[in-house]
This record gives structure tokens, sequence and C-alpha cells, in this order.
């Protein structure tokens, strides 16, 4: 290595001395990984590692992983990581260039899963991500190039059908929510309620995220629709209904339903809402931000069931751009909830109902559960956030109890003294939320 260093230095021209540095950050990084990865278990790669590296360290796992899987050619973990580092990649171009054909053609040159198919054919690992990585059959590919149509976001079902069979008993979270809203998508019921029975009983769900979702559906009223802008906002719901039995006469969905026409057709019968050919030509004209708007308008509009949206995040429907002006006026806030109603009415007095009777918050004053050494959740939120959106989204009662309620002042503020106590020990800003106190 000495010798190395001093060639560098010797190096004379910028071009050069650049390479050189480029050469030696990656042995670093190879010798850093390789010392880690060295006489234990494989670690898992996730690939928001890839997403924000820079080139240099993008390189260095790559080429670690493709050297890895040369030598164990047979550890599934290496061959998911090494994928997971090449996806990571693949869209990192797409960000950066935009160009989705070479994008494509890149992907195909690395050829990852084509590697997989020759040396662990038949595992979950293969079908995982032969699905995740839009790899196809030959007489599929060629169906899509016969129609010009790309393949960099195709997904062949049998690769998912087959790696549900095959999901391992000791799945990671990510699994679990890679194949849910596959499910979901595909109406199959049989098979979600037993992913979503394999997934909570393998206590990767986080109980504090369960016990926010039962607090949304719990103010909600008798048959109500939630709406949810992703997936993080129904799997907890769904465990909840079909796992623990509660709530079931709920109906929750999310935004992204629009996109299928016999999941919206399913949905809209549940809701009792019409549908047909000429109703699914009129919601899937224009861009998807139109349709999705389309979506949710129609049904509002048309719904005889209360309309409920996640106060916690409404920001993220639309595509993350949140809902029109005209049509947020008409959603009031009923606490973690947002209502839809043309006519005003009393919103804040159903507020005080929800924190006094519906909601059950003393799990809030002190967590009894250890801290989860890893968390491989798709549609993970941090922590904290839903502790935060109660402060957020009911301390504007702290003034009306103050003066009508001793009680319920105290218990509420409680409430709030405790959670700030929890988040000050991990080094949040609780400025603002000890401002609410005041």
């Amino acid at each position: 290595m000495n010798d190395l260093l001093f060639r560098v230095y010797a190096v004379k021209t910028k071009a050069e001395t650049e390479i050189m540095k480029r050469t030696i950050l990656t042995l670093l990084v190879a010798i850093t990984m390789m010392t880690g990865a060295s006489g234990q278990e494989t670690k898992r790669v996730r690939r928001h590692e890839v997403l924000f590296a820079d080139s240099i360290k993008a390189d260095s796992l790559y080429n670690f992983w493709n050297t890895y899987v040369q030598i164990h050619p047979k550890d599934e973990i290496a061959w998911r990581n090494l994928f997971e580092v090449s996806e990571g990649k693949v869209f990192d171009m797409i960000n950066r260039t935009k160009d989705w054909n070479g994008s494509e053609r890149y992907r195909k040159q690395m050829n990852v899963v084509g590697h997989m198919e020759k040396t662990i054919p038949g595992t979950y690992t293969f079908y995982y991500c032969a699905h995740e990585g839009s790899y196809l059959p030959e007489e599929e590919e060629k169906r899509y190039k016969e129609n010009g149509a790309m393949t960099l976001f195709a997904h062949y079902n049998a690769y998912a059908d087959s790696a549900i069979v095959c999901l391992p008993d000791k799945a990671l979270a990510d699994d679990y929510e890679t194949w849910i809203p596959y499910l979901i998508d595909e109406c199959d019921s049989v098979r979600l309620k037993n992913l979503l029975t394999r997934y909570y009983e393998s206590g990767q769900y986080p109980e504090e995220d369960l016990q926010y979702h039962f607090n949304e559906l719990q103010g909600m009223n008798e048959g109500g629709v939630y709406v949810g802008a992703q997936m993080g906002d129904i799997i907890g719901k769904l465990i909840l209904q079909q796992v623990l039995g509660v709530h079931k006469d709920k109906i929750v969905l999310h935004e992204n339903a629009a996109m299928h026409p016999f999941q919206v057709r399913r949905l809209f019968g549940k809701i009792g809402i019409p549908f047909n050919e000429e109703v699914w030509g009129l919601l899937h004209m224009g861009e998807q931000e139109q349709q999705l708007l389309k979506f949710l308008r129609y049904i509002v509009d048309n719904s005889k069931r209360p309309v409920y949206l996640s106060a916690h995040n409404m920001w993220g429907l639309i595509i993350g751009k949140g809902l029109p002006d005209e049509l947020k006026a008409c959603f009031y806030n009923e606490g973690l909830t947002m209502r839809y109603s043309t006519r005003p009415y009393d919103n804040m007095s159903v507020k005080r109902r929800n924190i006094e009777k519906r909601y059950r918050l003393e799990y809030l004053r002190m967590p009894f559960h250890p801290k989860r050494k890893e968390d491989h959740r798709r549609f993970a939120c941090v922590p904290e956030a839903y502790a935060i959106d109660y402060m957020r989204l009911l301390h504007d009662q702290l003034p009306y109890y103050k003066q009508h309620n001793k009680e319920r002042y105290q218990w509420l503020r409680d409430i709030f003294t405790d959670i700030i106590a929890q988040l000050d020990k991990k080094n949040f800003d609780v400025d603002e939320f000890k401002g609410y106190l005041k």
C-alpha cells in the first residue's frame, strides 16, 4: 500500500491524479467491507445506501458483491445485496439523466438476475429479484419488444407468485411489505390474510404504529371509508382488521387503487357507488395526477358512507402534492383524521369526543418494548413521528380544556409532557412542543 501511495503522489497530471484517487478510495472501501464481511453472516445491504451514495462508493459496493457471489455462489443474501446495489445504480441513473432507455440497457448490461437464474434458480431470492428487477421470460420480453414497450418497470406475476410460495420463515419486513401490496392489487384475499398474519406474528410490525392506526379507525364513524396516500397508511389497518378482527366495518384503500380497474370495481362495490366502463373511462383520462384526483372526487361525491383522510399523511395524496384548495376546504379535522363534508359542522366537539371517549392514548406515556436493532420496512415511518403528530393534531384542545375541564386539561398535558421528555432524551428539538404547554 505504501508503494501505491508513493506512485499516486508521483503522478504529474490532474486527470491521472483524479483517476488514482478513485482507485485508492475504491480499494479502501473494498478492504473495509471485506474486513467486515469475513468470519460472520452476510449483512444485508439496502438500496438507499446506493441511491444516496457517491459514484465511488456505489461502484465499490457493486464490485465487492459481484466478486463475493463468484466466491460464494450459493449465498442468497450476497446475491440479494448485489441486486439491491445494481438496482440502486439503475435508479440513480434514472434520477440523474432521465434516460429511461439508457437505464434499461444498463440494467441488462449488468444482468444480475440473469446470472442468478443460472446460479440459484428456483430460490426465493431469484424469484424476488426477477419480479422486482423487471426480469422477463424470453417470450414475454419478445412480446414487449413487438409492442414497442420498455421493460424498465415491467413485472411478471408468475415470479411474484413463486416468491410468495417460497417466502422463508425468517423473512424480513421488507419482504412482507413487497408482497402485501401485490396481493391487494390482485384482490387475493386468502393469500393476503395469510401474509398479514405471518407479518404480525413475526413481531416486525411496530406496536406503536398499530396503536396509531387503531386510533385513526377508532375515531371514524361506523362504515367509514378511509383513503390513504400510500401503503404505509393501509398495511397496519389491514392487520388490525384481518388478523386482530377489529374495525372490520371500515373500508380502507389507498389512492394507487385508482390504477387497477378490477380493484376499483371491488372497492366501489363495497362502498356502494356505481362502476362501469363509462365510469372507468372518465376516471382514467389524463395524466396520473388527474386520475388520482378524479378517483378521490368520485368517491367523496358518490359515497353514502362518511369519507376520511389521514391528517398524518394528507400531504402525501395526489403523488405527494396534496389536495387542491377547493377540495381541502371540504375536509374537517376530527383529531387524527379529516372528514369530508360539504356543509360546515362542529368538528371540534367531535374531536373532543375522540380524545375523551375513543382514542387510547396511555401507551404514549411510556413505551415498554425494546428498540429494534434493524428496520427493514419498505413503508417505515420515523418511530417518533406518530407521537409528534398526536401533539400537533390535538394540542389545539388544551386551551378549551383549561377553561372548561381542568381534569381533562391536566390529563392531556401530562401525556404531552411525557412525550416531550422521551423526545428530549433522543435529542429532538422540542421547543415547538413545549410551546403547546404554555
